[in-house]
This record gives C-alpha cells, sequence and structure tokens, in this order.
C-alpha cells in the first residue's frame, strides 16, 4: 500500500522546529565557543578587581589590635596570599603557609622568623596609580600566581597572590556548567518549538480543511473557536467568508433560476408569437380571398344574376374579419404592461347583471339556467375584466351546450378566495385538447369554424385575464358535461364596535 505523501501542514510544522532548534544550537555553539576563549580573561580581569579592593580593605585595617587575626580570616574566605614590606624592604607580614618556599633573608630585628617568597617574574604591568600587577612562578614548583603590588604611604607595599590554577579551575567549571545549562535549553527548546508548531499548525489544518471544503462549494461546517488569537481571528474571517460566499450563491443560483424562467418564458412566448402570426395571417387570409374572388366577379360581369348575394357575401365576410380584428385588439391590449382597476363589488348582483343580455338567446334556444350563489359574497377585481371573463365562458358555453341544455353558474367560498362554476351539459373535452384550449386560435370542436364567427380566442384571453389578477383559472369534465372554473379574491370586510 503506497504512503501518504506528508501534507504541506506537516512539513511546515517540521520545518518551524527545525529552523527553531538549528538556530538555537548555532546561538549555543558560537556562546560556547566565546565563554570557553575569553573565560579565563574574564575571570582574571574580575580576580584584579577584586585584589585591588582587597588591598584598600587591608590597609584599613592596619592599626587594628587584632589585625592578625582578622588579615587571616580575610585571607582564608579570599584564597588570598598576602605579603607586607615595611619600610618596602623589609618583610613584616606573610601568609603562614607552605614555609618550604621560603629562605633567609633581611628581615627585621624583631620578625626574624618571616621569610619572603622565593619566585621568579613572569610578566609586569605598570599601572598609572604606581600599582601593579605580575606573573610570578615558584621556583621550586609550577605554580603561578597573580600578583597585586601597591604603595600606601612613603615606605608600606602591599603584595596580594592569588593562584592561577584556581582561576582556570573557576573558569573551567563555569564554562563546562554553561555548556550543560545550554544543552539542557537547547533540549527544552526543541521540545517547546515543536510543541508550539504543532499547537500552531494543529488549528492550521482545521483551517486548510474548511477552506477546501468552501472551495468544493460547502458552507456548512463552520472553523471553531482557537486558542490563539490570531488564529482565531483568522478562523473568524473565514466564518464570515463562508456565510457571505453562501448568501451570494443562494442569491446567483436564485438569479440564475429565475433567469432560466424568465429566457424560458421568452422562448415560449417566442413560440407563441410566431404561433400566433401564423394563426392571424392564417385567420385573415381567408376572408380576403373571399371578398377579394367575388369582387373580381363583379367586376368582370360574371354571375351578374347574383349581385346581391355576392354582396351579402363580401359583407358577411367584412363582418367577421372585422369581428376577428376586434377579438385581436382586445386580445392585445391585455398585455403585460395593463393596469387593472380594482373595485368591491357584490358577487351575485355582477353575475346577474352581466347574464341579463343572454335572456333572450338563452329563451330562444330553451336553456334551462341556474344561479347558485349566495347574496352575501363580496368580491374585489377588475370590474370590466371580470365581466369579460364571464363573457368568455358563458359564450364558450352556449356554443357547446347540448343534451340536457343545462347551463349552471355557481360559486364556491375557499376562505380567501371565491370560485366561479360555468357548466354547460354536452360532449366532454378529449385529454388531446384539454391542455390546449387556452392557447390561442385552437378549437377543441373542429364542428364550430369561423363561419360561426369561432376563431379560438375566447379562452386564451381568459387565461390572460385571470394571470394578470394573479389567480388561477381551469376545466374540469363531469359526467354529463363540462364545467369551466376561474377564481376571485374575496373583499375583506371590516367593522367598527362602538364602546
Amino acid at each position: 500500500m503506497k504512503k501518504d505523501k506528508p501534507s504541506s501542514i506537516s512539513k511546515m510544522r517540521k520545518n518551524f522546529s527545525v529552523v527553531a532548534v538549528l538556530t538555537v544550537l548555532f546561538c549555543i555553539c558560537i556562546f560556547t565557543i566565546i565563554q570557553f576563549i575569553f573565560m579565563d580573561d574574564i575571570y582574571t580581569f574580575k580576580t584584579k578587581l577584586n585584589m585591588i579592593e582587597a588591598a584598600d580593605e587591608i590597609v584599613s585595617i592596619f592599626n587594628d589590635d587584632d589585625f592578625i587575626t582578622k588579615i587571616a580570616d580575610y585571607e582564608a574566605e579570599n584564597n588570598l596570599y598576602i605579603e607586607i614590606y615595611n619600610p618596602k624592604d623589609t618583610l613584616v607580614y606573610t601568609t603562614d603557609s607552605n614555609n618550604v618556599i621560603y629562605e633567609p633573608s633581611a628581615y627585621s630585628e624583631n620578625k626574624s622568623d618571616i621569610k619572603p617568597r622565593i619566585m621568579k617574574i613572569i610578566s609586569r604591568t605598570q599601572r598609572d596609580d604606581s600599582s601593579y600587577f605580575e606573573i610570578r612562578q615558584e621556583h621550586f614548583a609550577t605554580a603561578k600566581y597573580i600578583v597585586y603590588g601597591n604603595f600606601y604611604g612613603k615606605d608600606t607595599v602591599i603584595e596580594l597572590y592569588y593562584p592561577i590554577e584556581v582561576i582556570n579551575e573557576n573558569s573551567d567549571t563555569a564554562s563546562w556548567t554553561v555548556f550543560a545549562l545550554s544543552m539542557f535549553a537547547l533540549i527544552l527548546i526543541s521540545v517547546t518549538a515543536f510543541t508550539f508548531a504543532t499547537s500552531f499548525t494543529k488549528p492550521l489544518k482545521v483551517i486548510t480543511a474548511s477552506t477546501k471544503r468552501m472551495a468544493s462549494m460547502d458552507f456548512n461546517e463552520k472553523c471553531p473557536e482557537f486558542a490563539i488569537k490570531e488564529l482565531n481571528e483568522l478562523s473568524f474571517s473565514i466564518n464570515t467568508l463562508s456565510i457571505s460566499l453562501d448568501s451570494a450563491m443562494s442569491n446567483l443560483k436564485d438569479k440564475n433560476r429565475q433567469l432560466e424562467r424568465n429566457i424560458e418564458k421568452e422562448l415560449r412566448l417566442e413560440k407563441q408569437r410566431k404561433s400566433f402570426v401564423a394563426n392571424v395571417s392564417h385567420e385573415l387570409k381567408t376572408p380576403i380571398s373571399i371578398i377579394q374572388g367575388y369582387a373580381e366577379g363583379m367586376k368582370y360581369g360574371i354571375g351578374c344574376d347574383s349581385t346581391e348575394e355576392f354582396c351579402d357575401i363580401i359583407i358577411d365576410e367584412a363582418n367577421k374579419m372585422n369581428n376577428l380584428v376586434l377579438r385581436l385588439m382586445e386580445f392585445v391590449q391585455y398585455g403585460e404592461n395593463y393596469i387593472i382597476k380594482v373595485s368591491k363589488f357584490n358577487l351575485k348582483n355582477a353575475i346577474n347583471d352581466y347574464i341579463h343580455s343572454f335572456e333572450q338567446q338563452i329563451q330562444d334556444n330553451d336553456i334551462r339556467l341556474k344561479i347558485e350563489i349566495d347574496s352575501d359574497l363580496e368580491v374585489e377585481a377588475d370590474k370590466d375584466l371580470f365581466n369579460d371573463v364571464l363573457n368568455n365562458y358563458v359564450s364558450n358555453a352556449l356554443n357547446h351546450i347540448s343534451k340536457e341544455k343545462d347551463l349552471i353558474i355557481r360559486a364556491e367560498d375557499n376562505i380567501d378566495k371565491c370560485r366561479v362554476y360555468v357548466f354547460n351539459s354536452g360532449n366532454p373535452i378529449s385529454g388531446s385538447d384539454i391542455e390546449n384550449i387556452w392557447q390561442s386560435f385552437y378549437r377543441a370542436d373542429k364542428a364550430h369554424s369561423r363561419k360561426d364567427g369561432h376563431f379560438g380566442l375566447g379562452l386564451s384571453i381568459v387565461a390572460t385575464l385571470q394571470e394578470l389578477h394573479g389567480e388561477k383559472y381551469g376545466v374540469s369534465n363531469l359526467e354529463n358535461g363540462v364545467e369551466f372554473w376561474f377564481d376571485v379574491k374575496k373583499s375583506i370586510r371590516t367593522s367598527v364596535s362602538n364602546n
């Protein structure tokens, strides 16, 4: 099985840890080299300063009664060897240790047991205040000392000895101690750097996973909060961006869907326009051809005995063409920019007023009319458009009524809507026609042709008027006939109560 390649986050954590460790290691190496080279010089310099201060303190206790006791204690505490000459060629005090290195020499009358150190001078440094520093070595041993000498008063000379071996030992001890501490610090810093890198890169993995989901258009899961302030701010910014992108994508999808619907609608309208123009052309072509043919016959004297009949045919065709043009004008005027004028009216009164114009036609054709509408139903709509819808439904019903010749107009109260039904007994509409009857120039009953003044625009006008109102419409086949329906908005009554 193939191992997964380490992620960029893991590489970053490793690189961060390596860089941190190498940086610290480099600093430790430089520091160690410097302190191993210069630690002896530092300790030597510090020792010289201490020796100068010690000499001043010794001078301050010259006249004390317990001078010998105090100076002995001072020597033991500071690891010094002290010699005092007064006058400068007469040794009056020296550290009482290792008598082998002493030999008889000039000494005072009262101090015959005091012997000077026998040493050779390796180097000497004269200071501006007449004091000096020397490096001396014992004649009978390899031990070396730093010697500080200074003159006090006219004849007193104080010399302090400090073993160079002690300085070297202290310097080595300090150097190795610092080196050990540096190694411990390196280990501690390495662990700390790795821990910090892990604590920093772990949230980055979460953030990276979140941004990858955003890249794949998944905005559901959000970045959590983190303890590190900067990462928490980054997480908050990513979440804000995710919410904004989610909202923008939702809006974009909605607009795309709306655009698709608009394009689909435009394509459908364009198709309808082409079909409409073709149908209009076809409907106008027939009467124009008939008028043209009979007019030419009259001009050339064809059928001279039938002139009156020819004129009647021409007049009849002209009337039909005029009716077609009027219906087309009616259809066209109800475009999308038509402004409806809504008013409130009683539904039953409006239908009774309208149906009055059909009374003669109803009586002549022995049609049984029933109006089943509550007298208190109030509706609101553009009354002219309402009458046009009702006119087209009733006209259509009268043109197709048969069998028992029943015409029933009823209304159904549906909370905020009234659904008006227009039923006529007769043959049902076939399944292939019922979906197309709302299209312009479509005739379900081919028997009702243009010679009867039926152009197939009535139901198309109904669909347009109902869409202007934002209401529904439809048709159902019943057992003994066909029932068309349309919705109209109920009027909201407001009552005022007097207290």
